[in-house]
């Protein structure tokens, strides 16, 4: 009698155990909770602000770099023209630069409004964007 007691407890607890197994294999879902989908959409926003920060002050340095690009071909130009033996007042503006052949074309300024201002003295050469000295490079 005891055996059939402890027999009838034991599939009891079988079934109780199968029971919670089945119900917790209905209450497992597939996909993302709510809380889960915003925090990765809260991340992926925070990560698109830095990266937009990040790229003006990139594209930004390109322009100035292109610059001083500009300045020191303009700069090359003036000192190709010097050991051709033109004078400083042939070679004071980029588009007596131009017209000689030493450019190809006339640069434009990218970081800035403005034109290139040519300054020759004594053999040197300072190429000026606005205020900001271009070449040589500081």
């Amino acid at each position: 009698m005891e055996n059939n007691l402890l027999m009838e407890k034991l599939v009891n607890t079988e079934q109780c155990s199968n029971d919670v197994n089945s119900l917790s294999k209905l209450r497992k879902r597939e996909g993302f909770t709510l809380i889960e989908m915003l925090l990765v959409v809260a991340i992926i926003g925070i990560l698109a602000g830095i990266v937009a920060l990040k790229y003006g002050d990139v594209q930004k340095r390109a322009k100035e770099n292109a610059d001083y690009a500009n300045a020191s071909s303009i700069a090359t130009a003036i000192y190709m023209g010097q050991s051709d033996g033109k004078t400083d007042e042939e070679l004071d503006t980029v588009a007596e630069l131009v017209n000689l052949k030493y450019l190809s074309s006339e640069p434009k300024p990218q970081s800035a409004e403005g034109q290139f201002v040519i300054t020759l003295s004594n053999g040197n050469v300072e190429v000026k964007l606005g205020e900001k000295k271009l070449y040589p490079k500081e």
